[in-house]
């Protein structure tokens, strides 16, 4: 499921409850302390997610949350290894898996090799049977870009 937000908005602001009880989150928006706060003010349990941070700078960890060593958002091989440890944790038939934000992959990466890596999470997912929410901010990327980031998933919530 792509899901287009504005800017700042927060993509776990926009998931049902359910989704809190089995989650990986990707965030290159938020720290894994802030995530960890933002899913206590929503009123669940940070010790049910985990993060893999992707920043360009040194991250504060989270207390309760799993968190994976942090990878730039230029490394999309770092990224899809963390994802991979990251999923170790996520029950088949139940968990969900969110990227928080591509469009700041688009700025570091060639947009056929985001694609790619979306494509591939994508696959991932559904082989598993994990929801897969993939956020963008659309006027942070181009709409050729966001056209086929659409198309390579089942669907679209836009939240803006």
């Amino acid at each position: 499921m792509l899901l287009s937000t504005g800017p700042m908005d927060s993509a776990l602001r926009s998931l049902p409850e359910e989704a809190f009880e089995n989650l990986l989150v990707v965030s290159v928006s938020d720290e894994p302390a802030d995530l960890e706060q933002t899913v206590t003010d929503l009123g669940h349990d940070p010790d049910r997610i985990g993060v893999v941070p992707v920043s360009a700078t040194p991250v504060a960890t989270a207390e309760e949350a799993w968190t994976a060593p942090r990878v730039s958002p230029s490394d999309l091989t770092g990224i899809s290894i963390g994802i991979a440890q990251g999923m170790r944790y996520v029950r088949p038939d139940h968990g969900w898996f969110v990227f928080d934000d591509l469009g700041v992959l688009f700025m570091h990466a060639e947009a056929a090799r985001v694609c790619q890596l979306v494509s591939t999470l994508a696959a991932k997912c559904s082989a598993r049977d994990v929801t897969g929410v993939y956020g963008v901010v659309p006027d942070a990327i181009d709409d050729g870009a966001y056209a086929q980031i659409e198309s390579l998933l089942d669907g679209v919530l836009d939240r803006r």
